[in-house]
């Protein structure tokens, strides 16, 4: 072998361990570069808070948005919070909030604290503006109850009292009437006030609520004057529609629950009253009334602190005090004509 042959040897070996050194200079600063990427990933885990997780189709549909989300590494849904592990460089936790009040669910990274009776009203006290729109349900509630008797009273002087025995024998049954119009009246001029999402759960339940206290309300008391089929069918026929109505605030699930809860309820209202006819049905009464009075208030509470309070998706709609009131008097005056003309059973003709 010549010497200019190891000359080139040694060059060619040369410049191999030249690119060799070249390329683990490459890697070992190509090494760093993607450390570097997996460090720029700010793994970050918080909890949110969604007290309104109340079935399994909540958690899918919130496990669905949460899913889809940039940014989220890891959701874990539990009872009524879910556990976010995300890249706070991509997304901060209040645009997981958002996201999730979006579907209309209250969320947020703190628990929510439900007020007892007693904070509740110490809250009504020290901030009453708080609650003007349920203050003044209740205050237009009570007026149109007050022109409903003034109507009645304008009528039985004016031609109801030619009918012999009437004050006898509607008097107190005119008033529950007029308790019960006014009262359910009220409820669904709250409910309907506002404008936001409802849950499933929440909306079932006020749709439930409202058929059955309407029901039982007017069902007895058509039932007392007229008998069974008619306080029926006309205790459910008022229900189903009231239920119907506020049941739909959730959608189809909560209008079905409503229609359901109305046509059994008006079947017992009515049921109730006949069964105690001859047994202190008078005393019963105002007992009766006043409790659903109360369920149908415990209701308006309930949509204020599930549905209102911190949402801010929530629009306030103006209260129209002459729809609400012309709609009570012609509802009333039907049920008082179904009450001393319609159809009754041979016990109470």
């Amino acid at each position: 072998m010549t010497d200019e042959n190891q000359d080139g040897e040694e060059n060619m070996v040369d410049k191999g361990d030249s690119l060799a050194a070249e390329d683990k200079t490459i890697s070992a600063e190509r090494e760093p570069m993607v450390r570097k990427e997996d460090l720029r990933v700010k793994r970050v885990k918080t909890k949110i808070y969604i007290p309104d997780i109340e079935c399994d189709s909540c958690a899918k549909l919130i496990r669905k948005k949460v899913a889809n989300i940039e940014g989220v590494i890891r959701h874990d849904i539990h009872a009524d919070s879910v556990d976010m592990t995300y890249d706070e460089n991509m997304i901060k936790a209040e645009d997981l909030v958002m996201a999730i009040e979006d579907l209309g669910f209250r969320a947020a990274v703190r628990p929510f604290e439900r007020l007892s009776f007693r904070e509740r009203w110490k809250s009504f006290q020290e901030n009453p503006q708080k609650y003007a729109m349920i203050t003044q349900t209740i205050g237009q509630g009570a007026m149109v109850f007050m022109l409903l008797i003034a109507l009645q009273a304008l009528a039985y002087f004016g031609f109801l009292n030619t009918i012999p025995g009437f004050f006898d024998h509607y008097a107190w049954w005119l008033l529950y009437i007029d308790i019960s119009v006014a009262s359910i009246g009220a409820t669904i001029l709250y409910i309907s006030s506002y404008k936001g999402t409802v849950t499933c759960m929440t909306g079932m339940m006020i749709g439930m609520t409202v058929g059955m206290q309407a029901g039982m309300m007017i069902g007895a008391v058509v039932g007392a004057t007229n008998g069974f089929f008619t306080g029926a069918m006309v205790g459910m026929t008022v229900a189903v529609i009231a239920g119907t109505i506020t049941g739909a605030v959730c959608g189809i699930m909560g209008a079905l629950q409503g229609m359901m809860t109305g046509v059994m309820a008006g079947t017992m209202g009515a049921m109730i009253t006949v069964m105690m006819f001859t047994d202190r049905v008078l005393i019963f009464m105002p007992y009766y009334i006043t409790l659903n009075v109360l369920v149908l208030f415990g209701l308006i509470y309930l949509f204020y602190e599930e549905v209102v309070e911190g949402k801010k998706d929530v629009t306030k709609r103006s209260l129209d005090f002459n729809t609400f009131a012309s709609a009570c008097v012609i509802i009333t005056a039907v049920l008082t004509a179904i009450m001393i003309y319609g159809p009754k059973s041979q016990l109470f003709a």
